[in-house]
């Protein structure tokens, strides 16, 4: 019997730099479940960009309406991720 998760949930993938900017992928995971087969589909949704003490959000093309208002519960995970990010810098001492 296949199962499929109800609702698609929102994740917090890790962090890069690139040109001196930490970028934090937010991806929309889908999961179905077969006997003992998982599928998962990753569909990245937003961008925070983290440059110096500014952070930007963008909302990528094709993301539900309500990412935005989700990504509140994902908060503490995103501040998580931009120390990791943070530990990870080629600017780093």
């Amino acid at each position: 019997m296949s199962r499929v998760s109800e609702m698609p949930e929102l994740a917090v993938g890790s962090g890069c730099w690139v040109d001196g900017r930490c970028i934090i992928p937010i991806v929309r995971v889908f999961v179905m479940r077969h006997g003992g087969a998982v599928m998962a589909s990753l569909t990245p949704v937003a961008l925070v960009i983290i440059e110096g003490e500014r952070e930007y959000l963008t909302i990528l093309p094709g993301a539900p309406q309500e990412t935005e208002d989700a990504l509140e519960t994902l908060r503490d995970d995103i501040e998580r991720e931009k120390e990791k990010c943070e530990g990870k810098s080629p600017h780093h001492s």
